[in-house]
């Protein structure tokens, strides 16, 4: 099957009036780095160890006060909004790259280009994830956060002995 890949190539440039390439009937590309779209929706290894949601999720076991939930809930909905972007622009990342890939006569420097830009792609998602990460545990008193770190070594410890 043929697609026409249009104007813009995902990385600020224009194509004249775009480009027909040839997309495969086969599904699975391995360009899914980290696991699929999943992993990157869950929030990967980062996703258990003391972020926004866990941390309202666990608000009881933390004994947070009112005033540090509410704290985490306004966060929450610009860090939700900025992970959307950042997804977004990696799907379109992979997606551009699947293309070039598939396109038998694209220039050798446009696809090292589309994986420069897919794995910048992938580099902000991560940084993005951790400075959520820092804001959330930031409204955590002391003891709040020894026992953060207490519960993430026993977490580690029991994932050690199962494997």
């Amino acid at each position: 099957m043929r697609i026409r890949v249009p104007q813009s190539d995902g990385l600020g440039r224009a194509e004249g009036d775009g480009h027909t390439v040839q997309q495969s009937d086969f599904r699975h590309d391995g360009l899914n780095a980290g696991g699929g779209l999943n992993s990157g929706e869950r929030g990967g290894s980062l996703g258990e160890t003391g972020g926004v949601g866990f941390l309202l999720r666990n608000a009881e076991l933390y004994a947070l006060s009112e005033d540090q939930q509410a704290s985490l809930r306004t966060l929450r909905t610009s860090f939700e909004l900025e992970k959307v972007d950042k997804l977004a622009a990696l799907n379109k990342a992979k997606i551009l790259l699947r293309a070039l890939t598939n396109d038998v006569d694209a220039a050798e420097e446009r696809v090292m280009e589309a994986i420069d830009h897919l794995a910048a792609c992938e580099a902000d998602l991560r940084k993005m994830r951790y400075h959520h990460l820092k804001a959330a545990r930031a409204h955590l008193e002391t003891d709040q956060r020894e026992r953060l770190v207490s519960s993430n070594h026993r977490r580690l410890a029991r994932r050690s002995q199962e494997a």
